[in-house]
Order: structure tokens, then sequence, then C-alpha cells
């Protein structure tokens, strides 16, 4: 269906949730513990007497993949998420653990890692049905994911009620670089960043206005380039292909080609003075910035030198611009976790995967793609030989394993390659 100001609006059945950590047939619906107690203890307990708010206000706040399973008690708590009440209990809230779509090596199958009860949940495809193709992600905040299609368009979904909204086409053939998203109440924003360095274009689509714009910046493309800026701001073509020769003889390519379910992924962080910074990878490995407020780009130095063989990736960690690395040393492999210290323009190292669980690491050729949220950080590691993924939380050094995800029905194992994260909010609009 289409809104007042004709953009598409798709909403489709509730998110149909189910453990997929088993190899087994789709589990049928557990009840609800306190429907299996003695009935004399309902009577006692009079749960079906409370007063609705009551009741919505206790629903908003359970685990939401038990909400789902809740849904069958009655037709009055499967009428809940279009219930505005309900919707209003669950904004208010304040915050959720974050799920972490996951994207397979064959996107055959929509999986969540469910960190409020540590379990995945195979779900329904959350885009719009009209696509004859199948979109990937490329972006995620607050409640909201962030898909574009090979034809170029953009559908912002969000995962659990399946509402799916098509943006507007950007028409462009130079090629885009960064994708970020930023979600705030009731609004969000999209932001492409594309065209040929250093002379990038900026587009931010805004929720509230329904439209495409390009931020009002004097943008001094000459001092760029020359180097000349008075901040002392540089940013440099560095998209050439480096080749040297490794220990085993052979020439390698170092070219920032990156798996294409990340290929456009970014983060976006504010500052103590509110602006906000969009932080990527150039095909060189280096971090590139851009300050939204000042028009200020950055490149930031090198954490290894071009000839050096890893895999690297950004993360935002609670305003935090972090990065991770995979490196391959002594005999070895390890994962490592830098952050910029802007005061010396030093970076210097966080967090270090302990050696016993990356040891098998070595010699996989593997890839990473991480993702953060709040202070967690998820790796997926994936090679044709390996595929794993780790959850790390930065505050207290922990380092878990993820167990292995099946396909539903068999035993395959899902191969994962990334990961998108967002707050299960059934309230989140589009």
């Amino acid at each position: 269906m289409e809104d007042k100001h004709g953009s598409v609006v798709q909403k489709r059945s509730a998110t149909d949730i189910y453990d997929g950590s088993s190899p087994r047939k789709k589990k049928k619906r557990a009840k609800p513990a306190f429907l299996s107690c003695d009935t004399r203890i309902l009577d006692e307990m009079k749960w079906y007497d409370l007063h609705e708010d009551i009741l919505e206000r206790v629903l908003a706040r359970i685990p939401t993949s038990s909400f789902f399973q809740f849904r069958s008690v009655c037709k009055g708590w499967s009428s809940l998420i279009d219930s505005p009440s309900f919707m209003k209990a669950c904004s208010e809230v304040p915050s959720r653990r974050p799920w972490f779509y996951m994207v397979d090596s064959k996107d055959d199958e929509s999986i969540v890692y469910d960190t409020e009860v540590n379990k995945w949940h195979h779900i329904k495809y959350p885009c719009d049905p009209s696509e004859n193709v199948k979109s990937k992600p490329v972006a995620s905040a607050g409640g909201l994911l962030c898909f574009r299609s090979p034809l170029g368009y953009f559908n912002v979904c969000n995962p659990l009620t399946a509402c799916c909204r098509k943006l507007p086409n950007i028409e462009t053939t130079q090629p885009i670089h960064a994708i970020a998203m930023v979600s705030c109440l009731n609004s969000y924003k999209v932001i492409v960043i594309y065209g040929e360095m250093p002379a990038f274009v900026i587009k931010v689509y805004d929720s509230s206005k329904e439209c495409w714009s390009e931020p009002s910046i004097n943008w001094n493309i000459e001092e760029l380039r020359t180097g000349k800026s008075s901040s002392k701001q540089n940013i440099t073509n560095d998209d050439e292909t480096v080749y040297f020769l490794n220990k085993g003889g052979n020439v390698v390519a170092r070219d920032m080609r990156r798996n294409p379910s990340k290929e456009f992924s970014s983060i976006l962080t504010s500052t103590q003075h509110g602006e906000e910074i969009i932080y990527f990878l150039n095909r060189g490995g280096k971090v590139v910035s851009c300050n939204m407020q000042k028009g200020l780009w950055n490149e930031f130095p090198p954490l290894l030198p071009s000839t050096a063989e890893y895999s690297i990736d950004l993360v935002d960690c609670g305003g935090r611009m972090l990065v991770v690395i995979l490196h391959e040393m002594m005999e070895s492999a390890t994962i490592r976790i830098w952050e910029l210290y802007d005061t010396k323009s030093e970076w210097v190292q966080v967090l270090v995967l302990p050696p016993a669980m990356s040891h098998d690491y070595f010699g996989k050729k593997a890839d990473i793609n991480c993702v953060g949220y709040d202070n967690l950080v998820m790796i997926c590691i994936s090679s044709c030989r390996l595929h794993r993924v780790i959850l790390c939380n930065i505050v207290n050094n922990s380092w878990l394993e993820l167990p292995r995800c099946y396909v539903s029905g068999s035993r395959k194992v899902k191969k994962f390659v990334s990961a998108f994260p967002f707050e299960p909010r059934l309230e989140a609009l589009v």
C-alpha cells in the first residue's frame, strides 16, 4: 500500500520465530510457564483480571522472542502487535539487548542471533516482496535494517513486523564508498557517500522529510587534493593495488576488495559536541573519516605496512571507533582490536583474542567482517576452510565462540560471513 506521500509501505504478518541452534525439525511453540502450572494457582493469581494497561506494560518488558511465543495464548495477546497502546508501552522500555541479523554465504535464509536469550532464530525475509531479486543488508540503526537491491534501490525494514519502505532511487553511475544509517525516536537517516576520491558526494535521506538531500557544507576540494587545508586534514587517492612477495614466495595483491555483504559498510559516531563523523575503509586499507558538520576529511595512519597480509574492519562501540585486524605472524594467527588516541595520533591496542582460540585460523586465509553494538563486538571469520562467529565484550574482555547454527530441518551448518546489529523493537517505524 502507499502512504499519503506516495511512498511504498509493505506490511505483512509478524515474524515467525523458532530456535535454529539444533539440526532437528522446527520445534513446537512452548507454552508459557504459567500455563503449565496447577489451575488452582491460576485462580489464585487472577492474571486474567489484570488491567489491560498493566498487562501490556508487563508483556512489553519480556524478551522479544518470548512475546512471539506468547501470542498463541489467546486472540487478545495475538492482536497486541496492532495495538497503539502496546506499541507505546514498548517504546517506554529504555533499551533492549541487541539482535544480530546474520548474512551467510548463500543468503538463502534470514537468521538472527538473540543476545537476550543467547539463541539463534529463523525469521521471515524482511524486505519488499515486490522486488524480483533478493536485496542485501547494507546498514542498520535502532530497530531498523537498510537493504540495497542489485538495481540500486534502498529498502528500510523492521525485521520483526516485516514492515518495509522503498526509498526514492539515487541515480548515479559513480562508485559508492560508504552507506551509514542513524535512527532516533520516530525518524531515521540513510547516508550515502559516492564519487571519485577526494571529490565525494554525500546524499542523506531523512524519513521525516521523505526525500534525499545534500548537506549544506562548503567543501574545499582543491585544498583536499593538495593537502593545504588550514586544519591539516588530508585525503589521498590511495586505491592503487600493491603487489608484494609473501613468505611462501607467492605474489600477493594488497587490495582491500571487501566481501559483497560489507562492500559499502561504514560506521557513524557522534562527538561530545554533537558532530556526526562517518568512518569507512578505502581500497588501500586505510581508515577515512568525514565530519558531516565541519566538512572535514581525514585519512588515518595505517596500522600495518601495506605489504603485510591481514584482514581489517571497523566497528562502533558506544561511540568509540575501533579497528579489528586478523593478522598472521610467527607461525600463528591473532585477532587484535585497536583504538586511535587523537591526542597522540597513535593506534593503541585495546584487546587481543586469546592465542588458544586464534591458533586454528593460521594458514586458512580467513577474512573477518565485524560489527559493534554498545560493548559488544561480533566477529565473523570466514574462508573456504573455516567459518566461525565470535562475540567479544570489550568491557570485561570476554570472548565467546557462538554455537553452530543449522539450516532449518537439516544437519547442514550455516556459514556466516557478516552481521548487522539492531534492537528488537516492535514499535520501530519505517
